[in-house]
């Protein structure tokens, strides 16, 4: 499975730099935020962002390959959609969680998505800390479930931690691998352990 539609859950720091480079990469991104106002903020950031980097792909700031002019921003901007409803996720190919760090709303929230989802949507969290393979049981799927740490900002790291639990399917890994690879990232193959590779 090629993934095409990303849902992303927080719009914060975190998660509107996922967006943004789910965006850029061509796929169709929903944001997901608890209110509107943080919604608002979120997608906000992303543009702020985005007009950021084609001013400095103007002045030749950003590597060759790496540069956007302001039409394809644009385009990127617009595959960005947001939502409140929860429920709006349930047909994206790869649902990324990047909420408060707290493990046990983040199993909550995994329950949820496990109970929304269809069955072929990846879960991941963008976790630097808890274990995959606990939200993976919370989800109900944990063979879907997988681990993507990105580091901030993640408009400019390149590195993102692929994270798989004893439960995490090689399908799944592979796929979410090729995400990382299409978000134009270096993924590196982690072992759900404290802190995984570089936090540890």
């Amino acid at each position: 499975m090629v993934v095409r539609t990303v849902g992303v859950v927080g719009c914060g720091l975190m998660g509107h730099g996922i967006a943004q480079v789910a965006a850029q990469a061509g796929c169709s991104v929903l944001v997901r935020e608890s209110d509107q106002a943080a919604l608002d903020k979120g997608l906000g950031r992303v543009r702020k962002s985005l007009d950021k980097l084609v001013e400095r792909s103007a002045l030749g700031k950003v590597p060759e390959k790496e540069r956007i002019g302001k039409a394809d921003a644009d385009a990127a901007f617009a595959r960005i959609t947001g939502t409140l409803d929860l429920a709006g996720l349930a047909d994206c190919d790869l649902v990324v969680e990047a909420i408060v760090e707290n493990l046990e709303v983040k199993k909550q929230l995994f329950a949820e998505l496990g109970r929304t989802c269809k069955p072929s949507t990846i879960l991941a969290s963008n976790t630097s800390s808890f274990f995959i393979g606990d939200m993976g049981a919370a989800s109900g799927r944990p063979q879907r479930m997988v681990g993507l740490h990105f580091f901030n900002p993640v408009q400019l790291m390149k590195l993102v931690e692929v994270v798989r639990s004893k439960q995490t399917s090689e399908e799944v890994f592979a796929e979410a691998k090729a995400f990382g690879e299409a978000c134009g990232k270096v993924p590196v193959a982690a072992s759900d352990t404290p802190g995984f590779i570089v936090n540890r």
